[in-house]
């Protein structure tokens, strides 16, 4: 007899899913373009991408099915671009866990050093993969009370580092900065001067908002677990992308007006070098602590919503049927976690940017898909009574 679990999770536990990774990896929006950019990059992202996706989200949760938005392509357009869009996004989410080891590791060496060996820096990354991967296998509660915690826990060092920045800034006219092609540096890699023309990265500054704020669309895979979704996705998904926003509008902005190291320097992990900088011993290794739980959390939610993404894709056979299995103490989606686990360790010997850039392209891939499936589930189930809409009923 198959076991139905019955929804367990709620707006709380929803919203702090995507908030529960804090700041960590956003350092680029800054150092990519100067402040005056990132700034107004940060500002305007949202309303590009975030509430777009937010809105699409909600209005087309029509029903709690486990896959989310591969179930609305397979309504939309078949079994082709199903397959397609649910591959594509498992495999960019895989990609995406992979980040958050080495985000973790980066983020040690940056105030303690490097750790030598090549070898040994794997298997750090492989043992915190694994690691990270239990609470996905011992409980759905778990997870969400678990990102509930977490999102307090790696949020209050930040705030705590944009107030400190605020006091002892040195330089509110770095915020009107924008990068110059000519940059020099001392020998110990401290910044002396900034000249010649601007000089933007806008590849990987857009990179970088896309995928600091790219979670939401991945919320939906989990929808046979929420009570009363057709109630708790609108008001989750809508606050979620506004509080992102200012998980790294605070603690950037802190950072930047503080400026040492110089902005200029900054890369991912660089918040812990910022906080030492800022508050000694104290903060940066607060900050650390907060970067270690704010990786874990997102690598956790991450790989619960591609557990139940292959396990929706697995029901509604497009993909192997051993993936659909849960199991039977806990309910959770054991196969397609260890299947993950197997693409994550392949990928985590990659460096942050070429992650980065590999599961943005296959992010927005999907994501056009869906958005077109968007669209064309308006006229082809406009009978459907939604609970919140985001254009009018005849369009």
């Amino acid at each position: 007899m198959t076991v139905v679990p019955s929804p367990q999770i709620g707006d709380r536990l929803l919203l702090s899913i995507p908030v529960c990774g804090g700041p960590i990896g956003s350092e680029y929006i800054i150092s990519a373009g100067g402040p005056l950019v990132g700034f107004i990059s940060l500002l305007l992202f949202p309303f590009i991408l975030g509430l777009p996706i937010a809105y699409f989200q909600a209005n087309i949760v029509i029903d709690a099915d486990a896959g989310g938005y591969t179930v609305w392509v397979l309504n939309a357009f078949g079994p082709f671009w199903a397959f397609q869009t649910g591959y594509w996004a498992w495999v960019s989410g895989v990609i995406d866990n992979a980040i958050y080891p080495a985000l973790a590791v980066s983020s040690f060496t940056d105030v303690y050093g490097s750790i030598g060996s090549p070898t040994a820096e794997y298997f750090i990354k492989a043992a915190i993969a694994v690691v990270l991967a239990l609470p996905n296998l011992l409980g759905i509660q778990l997870v969400g009370n678990g990102m509930a915690g977490m999102s307090i826990f790696v949020m209050v060092p930040f705030v705590v580092l944009f107030i400190w920045g605020m006091v002892r800034a040195s330089d509110w006219g770095v915020l009107g900065e924008v990068r110059r092609s000519d940059i020099v540096y001392d020998a110990d890699g401290d910044f002396v001067s900034m000249s010649g023309s601007i000089d933007i990265d806008w590849s990987l500054l857009i990179n970088t908002l896309f995928w600091n704020f790219n979670g939401a669309v991945g919320m939906s895979v989990f929808g046979s677990e929420v009570k009363n979704p057709g109630h708790t996705y609108p008001r989750a998904l809508l606050l979620s992308v506004l509080l992102v926003a200012l998980t790294y509008l605070l603690p950037l902005f802190g950072s930047t007006v503080y400026n040492s190291p110089s902005w200029t320097t900054w890369e991912d992990g660089s918040f812990s070098g910022i906080a030492h900088a800022l508050g000694g011993t104290f903060l940066s290794t607060w900050v650390m602590l907060a970067t270690f739980c704010s990786n874990a959390g997102m690598y956790i939610a991450e790989l619960f919503c591609d557990s139940f993404q292959i396990m929706g894709m697995s029901q509604c056979g497009l993909a192997p049927a051993f993936l659909k299995a849960r199991n039977k103490r806990f309910n959770t989606p054991h196969n397609a976690v260890f299947a993950s686990l197997v693409v994550i360790f392949v990928l985590i010997q990659f460096d942050f940017e070429d992650i980065q850039n590999m599961t943005n392209a296959l992010s927005a891939f999907y994501q056009l898909l869906i958005l077109v499936a968007f669209v064309k589930l308006r006229y082809t189930h406009a009978d459907i009574d939604r609970l919140f809409k985001c254009v009018p009923s005849n369009y």
